[in-house]
């Protein structure tokens, strides 16, 4: 049963089996791919109905991939950058929303208390009046019943002892009275400042001012709250801003260091004129492949007879085969060098072999020995001139055994430059030892030479080996 579109089973390539795509721009590119690239417009049907479109489909798709990355990359930047302005906006309005609630219920909370404690305070001298007035009454009346009583039972024609005993009993009247009335108003005063808010010692003014700094230290928090909050949300806003730039220029162009760039084009320079060679800045030029601009640098190698991609980048970088894939096409070269400045950016490797014509090295102009770059140059410049020659002789089965024995060697410079990390007593061994490495693989590239030299080819071909072995 043909199935959609899927992935292989490793999950590292996309099948498909079978698909048609109606759309007139695209099959009028497609005409222009009959021959495996881009080329003139084909108008004829029977080489239309013949060609094989399989490098056209892999093309499109690839660059349509990176236009939907870079779109997609963009997009998502710039939704998250939103939510995040978003997320600070309502923050900033709940925050001001909760201080001014807050506020309001602090400012609530007071006015209640106020007016409760001015009804206590109009309450409490209502019923002190009332006390008052009722107490008053109630004393007048029981003077009178107890001088009544008095008079009937001691009274008489000539009650002296009621006249004096009347007096007396007014005296302790108006005296309890004023006593009263004195601890009444005491009370009443008193229980009236627990509720007089102006009063700092009363429990309400108390209660008043907790609720107050209450809120104050409610009102810091929040806005230190907020402060913290929006300097996060501006710092990632920032970062996503860098890393955003970043990933434009990486669309752009794989380079992310000029200064390094520059440094590795001038070596370059100085290597290619000491072989005979020619060296070519291709970082923005196009190549062969449409549109694009990967490989920074080629290696012509006596004219053009072969040819050596340089890439170099200063950060890190996977899936460096596919990227070789297609520098190499863009370029027409035969061999492939990647440089990154660190081992860190090369997965802790000095030199890495991805292959028999490529090779990532980690190199530090400012740092390493030129010598080992333009080892690692010999190497591929002379595989590449193997690769430019027919195979099937016995001399190119010998130059093919040489280079592989020069591999070998240049892999062996990665051991030694780990022991230089760790051991510096020994640097005079470790140097021997490097320089011993590159006296086996310039002697071994010379043998692969010779026997290239044997070997039917053409004159630029010959060329080129003369001109390798006069300067090795």
């Amino acid at each position: 049963m043909t199935q959609n579109a899927h992935f292989d089973d490793e999950l590292r390539a996309v099948v498909i089996e079978h698909l048609t795509v109606s759309d007139e721009a695209i099959a009028r590119e497609a005409c222009r791919w009959t021959t495996g690239v881009r080329d003139r417009i084909v108008e004829d049907n029977e080489t239309l109905a013949a060609a094989d479109l399989t490098a056209f489909a892999v093309e499109a798709l690839k660059l349509g991939a990176y236009a939907l990355a870079v779109t997609g990359q963009a997009t998502d930047a710039r939704a998250f950058e939103q939510l995040l302005k978003e997320v600070e906006d309502k923050t900033v309005r709940a925050t001001d929303r909760a201080t001014e609630l807050t506020e309001r219920v602090v400012k609530d909370a007071s006015e209640a208390v106020t007016k409760a404690t001015e009804a206590s305070r109009k309450a409490f001298a209502d019923a002190e009046e009332t006390q008052r007035k009722e107490f008053t009454r109630a004393v007048d009346v029981a003077k009178k019943e107890f001088a009544a009583e008095l008079h009937r039972l001691i009274g008489g024609d000539h009650p002296e002892l009621a006249s004096q005993l009347q007096v007396l009993l007014e005296r302790f009247g108006t005296g309890l009275n004023e006593r009263t009335q004195d601890s009444t108003n005491k009370l009443i005063e008193k229980a009236a400042r627990q509720f007089d808010p102006s009063d700092p010692t009363s429990p309400m003014a108390k209660h008043i001012a907790a609720i107050t700094s209450e809120q104050s230290k409610v009102a810091e928090q929040m806005d230190k709250n907020h402060r913290a909050l929006a300097e996060k949300v501006e710092a990632l806003v920032t970062a996503l801003k860098v890393q955003e730039a970043r990933t434009t220029l990486a669309s752009v162009t794989p380079i992310k260091g000029n200064n390094f760039e520059a440094q590795i084009h001038a070596l370059m320079q100085q290597i290619a004129t000491g072989l005979g060679d020619e060296y070519a800045d291709t970082t923005k030029t196009v190549g062969l492949v449409p549109r694009s601009k990967k490989g920074d640098g080629v290696l012509n190698v006596d004219g053009g007879s072969a040819q050596v991609v340089i890439e170099v980048t200063d950060s890190d970088r996977k899936g460096w085969v596919g990227y070789f894939d297609e520098a190499e096409r863009n370029r027409g070269a035969q061999a492939a060098l990647g440089i990154v400045r660190t081992r860190e950016q090369n997965c802790d490797q000095s030199i890495r072999i991805l292959g028999p014509r490529r090779v990532v090295m980690a190199f530090d102009p400012a740092e390493d020995d030129a010598e080992l770059l333009r080892t690692a140059v010999m190497l591929l410049r002379t595989t590449a001139i193997a690769a430019s020659i027919r195979t099937g002789s016995a001399e190119i089965e010998t130059a093919e055994e040489k280079i592989a024995d020069a591999i070998e060697e240049l892999v062996k410079i990665d051991t030694v430059k780990k022991i230089a990390g760790t051991i510096q007593k020994n640097a005079g061994k470790i140097e021997s030892e490097c320089t011993k490495i590159n006296t086996t693989i310039h002697r071994l590239l010379d043998d692969a030479l010779t026997a290239l030299a044997g070997a039917p080819h053409s004159e630029a071909a010959v060329a080129a080996v003369d001109a390798t072995k006069g300067v090795a």
